[in-house]
């Protein structure tokens, strides 16, 4: 529906409110989507339908398969970059760059 950037940022700025929650948050996630103007009904039948529970599933096992486990997790030259700053990951990108060095 063409509002993938707008909700990817509405859920990033609530991720406190429900990112722990043990219980569904499809309800919030729906009000989401309303206050963004989707066609509900569209939106509806895609939460609905099971290829979209078989793709997020999916992506979570390929990220648990990468190592992945938190959020973010940046990747560099194919190994997950240990960063305790932002500064760190400029580093990592440029000894990859220059090959390691």
């Amino acid at each position: 529906q063409d509002r993938f950037e707008d909700m990817y940022h509405r859920l990033f700025e609530t991720q406190a409110e429900w990112g722990e929650a043990q219980e569904s948050r499809a309800d919030l996630f729906r009000g989401f989507a309303e206050e963004l103007g989707l066609d509900m009904a569209a939106y509806d039948a895609a939460v609905a339908d099971p290829s979209t529970a078989e793709r997020v599933e999916s992506d979570f096992q390929e990220g648990r398969a990468l190592g992945v486990s938190s959020t973010p997790t940046f990747f560099v030259d194919g190994e997950i970059a240990e960063l305790q700053e932002w500064d760190d990951l400029e580093n990592a990108i440029q000894a990859a760059v220059n090959g390691g060095r």
